[in-house]
């Protein structure tokens, strides 16, 4: 008798033991399916990288001096008509005639219009405003606010990246007015990347 009641108690147990750990087994959470490309391209942020080359305009440069020129930034889509970003954009190396080579950076807050056609190519224009710093071999550093305008167009490689072909035009009041004779401007043609996350 004692032996029937042993194993009924054990055969209970272990029944007990099954449940709890199947009831457990059924509460355990799911995990998230990673996330796709189309839904990394629809949260709206996106990393730019760019080059290319840059002529200045300046009273104070004696020849046609041009550098190569660099950038990035952090934006975000807003729609699919708006658009911003903050870039930093840096010529590396202007002549300017007389001894002295300078290099020209601007920090620029930027809002630009996409004009949607139905196709993989989107033309844009936008403007950003900033400032900007001017260093020299001289020592005649100059600083000043600084603002930009742009035009160009984009391709849409895929959901998250896009190819961005634009010009830009760059001005920065150091010792006069914006888009004045007397403030650095410069035009430049750029390429890069936008890689949307």
């Amino acid at each position: 008798m004692r032996q029937r009641k042993a194993i009924v108690v054990g055969v209970v147990l272990l029944m007990a033991s099954a449940g709890a750990a199947a009831a457990a087994d059924a509460y355990r959470p799911v995990p998230e399916p990673p996330l796709t490309a189309e839904a990394y391209a629809a949260s709206g942020f996106y990393l730019r990288g760019d080059a290319g080359w840059s002529w200045l305009d300046w009273s104070a440069a004696e020849n046609n001096a041009n550098s190569p020129i660099a950038g990035g930034g952090v934006g975000y889509q807003w729609g699919q008509m708006f658009r911003t970003d903050v870039r930093f954009d840096y010529g590396f190396d202007y002549d300017l005639g007389h001894g002295d080579n300078v290099g020209i950076g601007t920090v620029t807050g930027n809002g630009y219009i996409d004009v949607p056609l139905g196709l993989p190519i989107t033309p844009y224009v936008g403007a950003g405003i900033g400032w900007g710093f001017v260093t020299g071999d001289s020592g005649d550093d100059k600083n000043g606010l600084a603002a930009a305008l742009t035009g160009g167009v984009t391709f849409d490689v895929n959901q998250s990246i896009a190819v961005d072909v634009g010009y830009r035009f760059r001005t920065i009041a150091t010792d006069g007015s914006l888009f004045s004779s007397d403030s650095v401007n410069d035009h430049a043609v750029t390429g890069g990347l936008r890689f949307k996350f």
